[in-house]
């Protein structure tokens, strides 16, 4: 079960903080200044809890302003700061430029729920960033009407959550990252470089199209395009796992990739040569719709796409009366595999409106309730187990079997993931975190125990994922056969024996032998029998080669006497559930 990036909840817990955290303003140096002019001095933090106006100011390195929830602060003039400082704002109040604030800092913008930052009386001015490391975290919001990055040398992370207007265009230098839990408003055509990045886990409405650059687009949300081209020039990518909706044209070119593996609505694809894929298995396809014919110019198809013909999409989906491939292309384009190898159209899992003969190999998804990190990796998959397992023993597979290093990669592995246990509603129910094998002590009662785990990706442990493990246990019974060794009679004759009780042949006792029905006897009353005693790991150790049926050693990591029951690594037993062999 996948959790820890489900958009919803991540985004109450975030509202939460927001509200809680940034709201507070503490260690004030300053309150409510009063002069027109102002200089936010080295290492000050100038809280303003009461409706403030500045005219020309001024910020020294390391100067930070606090607005109080309820306040505003309007600064009408000139902003001055050096290239190099560092400047935060924590608005939980409102925070209005009446100029177009070109700030040369560092500039780290904290907005809290119900905080507001804006250009203008009502966001009709422009804000540009030129400093060389700038964040912008929003819980509130942002308006303002072109929204710059003038330093090329940049590098700028864009964290929305709740609401960001931008009332014209977006001018982008420098690595700038938007990530977006909320909803981005985007009024005219922007122009993109090759390290910009949008992360869409909300919705991003943009008026009109616009150039990506060969910039990146990893739309997990609701991405709406007006009229207009998206331009997708140079090494472009734009993913897609939600829904994506152009109104206008995609101009593709040679190295431009789509990656669909949700649902596509397209006015007109021109691909000059450009990729389209699907997902690389088969378990998932993409759905792509077109409004208009497609010359493709040497596109390359799949693999796992269906591809489905429309006449209108509002007010009503439409479907055109004819589908197939000759309704969607003019010409058959180039179908390729997960290997990016030509194929046939086939073997490429290429279908068109497999709805409409059920034929469909994967159902169309649009919300896969998981958000890129920061970097545009995704964080792992942690999916939940069930598993039956004896008191006293160990699961055969560990947790991660059907676990992802990250959504869409590799197999989670102890090198790739590491593991922690959260909770467990019974202390001998555990997880090994050094194998993700799954262990019940020898005197846990049968029963159903949950297990809560976390797996972070090593690479970046910051990114994570929970699941349940459900384990149900067969333990210890009051049903318990016994039988009693047999001593008198023609019992066997026992020759052996070793004891602490001065009992060998003492006063004519014939001891061992009186005691029947034993290959050896041990006998003490202040000491016990100790067998080897190992941890799990050093069991499976062992070579091979030494396996005997019938070895026997205590497992430390079990606590039961386990026995080799056929001289294989995969023998080891733990005898700990007490019964009648016959």
């Amino acid at each position: 079960m996948m959790i820890n990036y489900s958009n919803k909840l991540i985004l109450l817990w975030l509202f939460l903080f927001a509200t809680n955290v940034y709201s507070q303003c503490t260690g004030c140096t300053v309150t409510n200044p009063t002069s027109n002019n102002y200089t936010f001095a080295s290492g000050s933090v100038v809280c303003i809890t009461t409706n403030t106006t500045m005219s020309d100011v001024t910020f020294q390195n390391n100067s930070k302003i606090c607005i109080a929830s309820g306040a505003t602060l309007i600064i009408q003039n000139n902003i001055n700061s050096s290239s190099g400082s560092n400047v935060t704002f924590e608005i939980a109040g409102t925070l209005q430029f009446n100029q177009s604030p070109n700030i040369n800092a560092n500039l780290t913008i904290n907005i809290s729920n119900g905080g507001t930052l804006r250009a203008g009386t009502s966001g009709g001015n422009n804000f540009t960033f030129n400093g060389t490391t700038n964040t912008l975290t929003n819980y509130g919001t942002v308006a303002v009407s072109v929204l710059g990055f003038s330093n090329g040398s940049s590098t700028t992370l864009v964290d929305n959550y709740n609401l960001f207007t931008i009332g014209q265009n977006i001018n982008i230098s420098g690595v700038t990252t938007f990530r977006n839990l909320g909803t981005i408003n985007i009024g005219q055509s922007y122009n993109n470089n090759s390290t910009s990045t949008y992360l869409n886990c909300g919705t991003i409405n943009s008026a009109v199209g616009y150039n990506l650059g060969g910039g990146k687009i990893i739309n997990t949300g609701n991405f709406n395009v007006g009229t207009g081209s998206i331009d997708m020039s140079g090494n472009s990518r734009l993913e897609n796992y939600g829904n994506f909706y152009s109104k206008g044209t995609i101009n593709g070119s040679s190295n431009s990739v789509i990656y669909n593996e949700g649902l596509m609505k397209i006015t007109t694809w021109q691909p000059n040569g450009g990729t389209m894929n699907g997902p690389a298995s088969s378990s998932k396809k993409g759905y792509s719709y077109f409004l208009n014919s497609v010359n493709p110019n040497g596109a390359k198809v799949g693999p796992n796409l269906d591809l489905t013909r429309y006449s209108q999409y509002e007010p009503t989906m439409t479907k055109n009366g004819n589908q197939g491939q000759s309704a969607i292309f003019n010409s058959a384009p180039v179908y390729v595999n997960s290997s990016g190898t030509a194929t046939t159209m086939v073997l490429a899992t290429v279908t068109y409106d497999c709805a409409a003969s059920g034929n469909c190999t994967a159902p169309q998804v649009i919300s896969i309730n998981i958000c890129p990190n920061a970097d545009g990796t995704f964080p792992p998959v942690a999916n939940d187990d069930t598993y039956s397992i004896n008191a006293g023993s160990s699961s055969a597979t560990s947790i991660l079997a059907n676990d992802l290093e990250q959504y869409n990669g590799a197999a989670a592995t102890t090198s790739n993931v590491t593991i922690t246990q959260i909770s467990t509603s019974n202390a001998d129910v555990n997880i090994n975190t050094s194998t993700g094998l799954v262990q019940v002590g020898s005197g846990v009662t049968s029963g159903t125990y949950t297990i809560s785990y976390r797996i972070c990706r090593i690479s970046s442990p910051n990114s994570c994922s929970t699941a349940t493990v459900t384990v149900n246990v067969t333990g210890i019974t009051s049903s318990v056969c016994y039988k009693p060794a047999v001593t008198s009679g023609n019992a066997l004759s026992t020759n052996a024996g070793i004891t602490s009780l001065s009992r060998a042949d003492s006063g004519g006792s014939a001891w061992p032998e009186t005691r029947k029905g034993a290959w050896m006897v041990l006998e003490s009353k202040t000491k016990g029998f100790v067998i080897n005693r190992l941890t799990t790991t050093q069991v499976s150790n062992m070579p091979s080669a030494n396996l005997k049926e019938g070895m026997m050693v205590y497992n430390t990591s079990l606590n039961c006497l386990q026995i080799n029951t056929d001289g294989t690594s995969a023998g080891w037993k733990c005898f700990n559930t007490q019964a009648c062999p016959d």
